[in-house]
Formats: C-alpha cells, sequence, structure tokens
C-alpha cells in the first residue's frame, strides 16, 4: 500500500491534496492512504465538515521500509520523523526540490498554487469522475493556499481549475465561502500559543544554518499580535528546542497585504531589517507592506540574503 503524507504542521492544502490523490490512485486500482502529520487547523477542519468528508489518521512514523508518497512537499525537515527509515516512492510538490533520492522515483513538480491543483489536473487528464467532496476539498486546497488568487503564487492555470471544480461542486459565491474558511483559519482562541507558533511552520536551511518561519494567515491581525509576548517566549523556546539559527513569526493580514513578523531574538530583529525593505519597528513588531506569500515573498530573500 502506498502511504500519502504531507509535511509537518499540515495546512489545508497538504491535507486536501493527499486526500485528493488517495482517490485519484483508487480510481487507478492502487491501494493507498492519506495520514496527517500532527494537528489540523480550524481551516482544514471547517472544509472537511463542510463536504462531510472524515478527517485522516495522524501518523508520526512508519515501520521500516514503508512505501510514502510526498504530498506538497520534499524537504527532509519537514517531513516525518524517520523518512530515512522509508521507501519515497513519488514526489508531488509546487515547491523547489531539495530532497534526494537513492533511486529514481516519480517525481511531478510544477509551479502552480497549490498541490491540489497539480492532483485536480491529473484528475482532469485522465478524465476520471470526482465526488462533490473530492472537488470540494480540491477547489478549497486552490482557495487556501493561493488565498482566493490574492498570493503572488497564483497563476491562471488555478483559476482554471478552481471554475472546473465548482463546475461539480456548485458553489453560488466563492469569495462567501472563502471569506467563512478564512475566518475558520483566524479563529485561534482556543489554540495555545505554543501550538500557534508551531501551526504553520517550516525550518529551512540557509547557507548551512538552519531558521525556522512560520506564519499566521488572518483576516484580523489583532488575533495574534495581542499575544505578541507570548509568542516572542515561544519563539525563543522553538529556537532552543529546534536547534536554530533563528525562528520568525509572520502575522499575515490577508485582506490588507500586511506582514506583521515577530523574532526570536535582537540578532532576528537586525537581520530582518537588513533583508527587507521599507521595515517598520511597531514596538518590536516588524511591518512590511505588500506582502502574503512566505513561499514567494519571504523565503526567496532569506536564501539571498544568507546563501550568500
Amino acid at each position: 500500500m502506498k502511504h500519502i503524507i504531507g509535511h509537518r504542521n499540515p495546512d489545508t492544502d497538504t491535507i486536501c491534496s493527499a486526500m485528493g490523490y488517495q482517490n485519484f490512485l483508487q480510481n487507478k486500482n492502487i491501494e493507498s492512504k492519506a495520514f496527517a502529520l500532527g494537528d489540523l487547523n480550524n481551516e482544514t477542519k471547517f472544509i472537511l465538515d463542510y463536504f462531510d468528508m472524515e478527517l485522516p489518521d495522524q501518523i508520526s512514523e512508519f515501520p521500516q521500509g514503508t512505501e510514502i508518497i510526498l504530498m506538497d512537499h520534499n524537504e527532509e525537515g519537514q517531513s516525518i520523523e524517520n523518512i530515512n527509515d522509508l521507501d519515497i516512492v513519488e514526489i508531488i510538490d509546487h515547491h523547489k526540490i531539495k530532497l534526494q533520492t537513492d533511486k529514481p522515483i516519480r517525481i511531478h513538480i510544477e509551479p502552480l498554487g497549490s498541490s491540489c491543483s497539480i492532483v485536480a489536473k491529473k484528475f482532469f487528464a485522465k478524465g476520471f469522475e470526482m465526488s462533490q467532496g473530492i472537488a470540494g476539498i480540491l477547489l478549497a486546497g486552490i482557495i487556501s493556499d493561493t488565498l482566493y488568487f490574492r498570493s503572488p503564487t497564483t497563476t491562471e492555470k488555478d483559476k482554471e481549475l478552481v471554475e472546473k471544480l465548482n463546475e461539480i461542486v456548485g458553489i453560488e459565491d466563492l469569495e462567501e465561502f472563502s471569506m467563512k474558511m478564512f475566518d475558520a483559519k483566524s479563529d485561534v482562541s482556543e489554540i495555545s500559543t505554543e501550538d500557534l507558533v508551531r501551526l504553520d511552520y517550516k525550518v529551512f536551511d540557509f547557507g548551512g544554518e538552519n531558521y525556522g518561519i512560520g506564519v499566521m494567515e488572518t483576516t484580523n491581525k489583532d488575533f495574534g499580535l495581542e499575544r505578541k509576548d507570548e509568542i516572542l517566549e515561544n519563539l525563543k523556546k522553538v529556537k532552543k528546542m529546534d536547534n536554530l539559527k533563528g525562528a520568525f513569526l509572520s502575522v499575515i493580514d490577508i485582506l490588507k497585504k500586511e506582514s506583521y513578523t515577530i523574532c526570536s531574538g535582537d540578532e532576528e530583529v537586525e537581520l530582518f531589517k537588513k533583508m527587507f525593505d521599507n521595515v517598520e519597528d511597531r514596538d518590536g513588531v516588524l511591518f512590511v507592506d505588500n506582502i502574503v506569500s512566505r513561499k514567494k515573498e519571504i523565503i526567496p530573500v532569506f536564501e539571498r540574503f544568507l546563501n550568500k
């Protein structure tokens, strides 16, 4: 059996693309199952409930030799804990390649706005029928990762796929539906600050040093910033626990396209100010206008500066 896993600290795209790909493989009579590497966020729970889909099982390790498919990631630090004991047979992703394998495998990397876009393309290319539920979660995954086309990662193909998927799903007002998704994502009232810091958090290697970069996408920045002091203390703990050079959390205002970054220490604050133009220090929170995408607008800046 093929075991499909997205990245740690799963977001909507990684869960919905894994579940969608499980259904795609079942259409090809290939036994498979999607798993989650952590708790689901409120947006993902809202979507699975909306389309009456079961939550995937959570897993932290598989037995040695288990065949796995990496969905929506390909970096070891973002994957399952014992990845080096497992047999990677396929990678499907919309990020750049980092992982090395010890044998040729099937890889589908495409510069689209989400991994759900890639899975949806596969369905349409094969002419496989999709249930309303599968089409719905793929549509929602694209909306989530592109911030309903607000993100610079959005392509015309993403928009086309959402339109085709909605012919199956039949949502009358996609803008209204997207706001319900984003409002669910923004509700962090029952999430501890420790979990909030790691809610959408990834570790990246820049210049031989590891940095942790988390984002909190919200329709109301105050949901995050009102916990600024607690977030700072937890970032310091994460930096030490994960043996990082620095840890950052950017609160992204989806609607205003603004970012508010909290750093794990004074050195990280100075580093961030050197890397980004027009940074405003607002009482220890670093404001940068017109930034919404970690993948397209934050990570490349870190890479260019730290990989020199």
